[in-house]
C-alpha cells in the first residue's frame, strides 16, 4: 500500500542540517554528476566553464552514473574528498 501525503495538514519532519554556504565563490572546486543522458555532459561542462570564467572555480571531479541509478559509494567518497559542491545534470 502507498502512503499519500496531504499537503493541507502539518506533518512532523526531521530537522535537516544544511551545509554552510561559502563566503566567496572564488577558487571553489566543482564536482559534476553526469547521468549519461544525451547532452548531459555537454550542458554540465558549459555551466562549469561559465563558473570558471566568472568566479575562478574549477572542475575537480566528473562522475558518470547510469540513468535512474544512485551514485556508488566510491563516487560519493570521491566527490566528498575533492570538491566543495556538486552539480547533478540531466540531458535531452
Amino acid at each position: 500500500m502507498l502512503d499519500i501525503m496531504d499537503p493541507t495538514i502539518a506533518t512532523a519532519r526531521e530537522q535537516i542540517d544544511y551545509a554552510p554556504r561559502p563566503h566567496a565563490l572564488a577558487g571553489l572546486r566543482i564536482g559534476l554528476v553526469e547521468n549519461t543522458k544525451k547532452n548531459a555532459e555537454a550542458v554540465l561542462r558549459k555551466l562549469a566553464e561559465i563558473l570558471e570564467t566568472r568566479h575562478g572555480m574549477r572542475v575537480e571531479v566528473l562522475v558518470h552514473k547510469p540513468q535512474r541509478a544512485p551514485l556508488k559509494d566510491a563516487q560519493i567518497a570521491e566527490l566528498k574528498g575533492r570538491t566543495d559542491f556538486a552539480i547533478a545534470g540531466v540531458g535531452d
